[in-house]
């Protein structure tokens, strides 16, 4: 009798230990902090575009973004040369422990500055350039996916936008927030 409890109480052991082996060897180390760079906005428009992002659990985050345009030549009317965006994620159907990912929704303020070009044409077939230069304040909205690897790598799609609450006549009515953004999770 002696010999069969000691081979059930090893036996459970044995299982036990192998048990927590595959549930520790599945799950990914938390990581809390995250920087991405939008691939889109520095390959298709003349910005430069960094995001920093808190994990606070799997299912909320806190960020900002800060981003730098230069406008060189370019044939926009109104532009932004700066802009400070602190943002707030809540992520939807996550199941995975690591969380954070997936589908979310994004609150967003935004402190923007820039410069609108205004064209005066003469009747004599002349013109004159001006400028003025803005800064804003807005609120806005976004909705994108997230993916991320098991080794950190970072892939996010999202779209959105919002509106300026300032009264200022060289600023545009609202701002776009938005692209392709690829990063790395630590």
């Amino acid at each position: 009798m002696k010999k069969i409890l000691l081979t059930l109480c090893l036996g459970a052991s044995a299982i036990g230990f192998t048990q927590e082996a595959e549930t520790t060897e599945n799950l990914v180390p938390i990581q809390k902090h995250e920087i991405r760079l939008d691939a889109f906005e520095a390959l298709a428009i003349n910005t430069i575009e960094l995001n920093y992002e808190y994990i606070m659990s799997k299912y909320t985050g806190i960020g900002a973004a800060i981003s730098f345009g230069w406008d060189e030549g370019s044939d926009f009317e109104n532009y932004q040369n700066f802009a400070f965006t602190p943002y707030f994620r809540q992520y939807f159907f996550n199941k995975k422990d690591y969380g954070a990912r997936g589908l979310f929704a994004e609150g967003m303020l935004q402190v923007a500055s820039g410069e609108r070009l205004y064209d005066d044409f003469f009747e004599d077939g002349s013109s004159n350039v001006t400028s003025n230069d803005w800064t804003n304040f807005g609120i806005g909205f976004a909705l994108g996916q997230k993916w991320v690897s098991r080794n950190g790598f970072v892939l996010e799609i999202s779209i959105g936008g919002g509106r300026y609450i300032g009264n200022s006549d060289a600023s545009p009515e609202g701002f776009i927030r938005g692209g392709i953004l690829v990063g790395y999770r630590f």
